[in-house]
């Protein structure tokens, strides 16, 4: 039986083994590994995305927990990031795929010379707060699957707020109201003055690659379903 592991449990890990899934892979060769201590927390992406058919599938097809606060919003689909991915974790584990987490591929670079199929989901984000992987972690292995091109990323940083931001959307910000009455915003400017007097709840920050449209978790969910065709086509 092909064994696939999949390095990253966010939310383009959790997509590739639901598409793996989805095309009669056996659940009990998938394993991925995180290493964060939870799945979904902390966060540091954003909870948008653009109404997409893959993300669609992807929501109609698991059960969403109530807190996920799925919210259709013009074009555009807002959610608590944390617990979308936490109601695709419960359901790929339901189905028998296997989690690790507090793993890196750094400390434990043995055991991975002898799985069939090794898929990077990580992307190429450094360590931070909370978040102890790190994408040169797996720099030496070998035959590892990744997407044919990575787009430099910078960085973005994203508020969340109780108040609105005023600002025009554009390239470079982005500003939603979400589920529960509060505001997500997302911008290439670490000193926003106007956002950090709006009842700032929470600060974000992450690489992106540069235009807002980039940053949606479509884009995240795609890769995710890329992955997962490749390690597919060369078993």
């Amino acid at each position: 039986m092909c064994n696939y592991t999949i390095i990253g449990g966010g939310l383009a890990g959790l997509s590739c083994a639901y598409k793996l899934l989805q095309m009669e892979i056996n659940p009990k060769s998938i394993n991925i590994i995180e290493a964060r201590q939870e799945i979904g927390s902390p966060t540091r992406s954003p909870g948008i995305s653009l109404i997409t058919k893959n993300f669609n599938m992807l929501a109609n097809n698991i059960k969403l927990q109530p807190l996920t606060k799925l919210c259709y919003n013009q074009n555009y689909i807002t959610f608590r990031r944390e617990w979308f991915e936490k109601s695709i974790l419960i359901y790929l584990t339901k189905l028998g795929c296997n989690i690790e987490l507090k793993k890196t591929v750094k400390n434990n670079f043995r055991s991975f010379l002898n799985d069939n199929v090794i898929i990077n989901c990580a992307g190429n984000k450094l360590k931070s707060s909370g978040f102890p992987g790190d994408y040169t972690d797996f720099s030496r292995l070998v035959n590892v699957l990744n997407l044919e091109k990575n787009l430099e990323t910078v960085p973005w940083y994203g508020y969340l707020t109780i108040n609105p931001v005023v600002t025009q959307n554009s390239d470079d910000i982005f500003s939603i109201h979400k589920e529960g009455d509060y505001f997500e915003t997302w911008t290439r400017s670490n000193s926003y003055e106007e956002i950090t007097k709006l009842g700032l709840i929470e600060i974000m920050k992450s690489n992106f690659p540069s235009g807002i449209k980039n940053i949606f978790a479509n884009n995240t969910i795609d890769r995710g379903f890329t992955l997962a065709n490749k390690a597919k086509n060369i078993r």
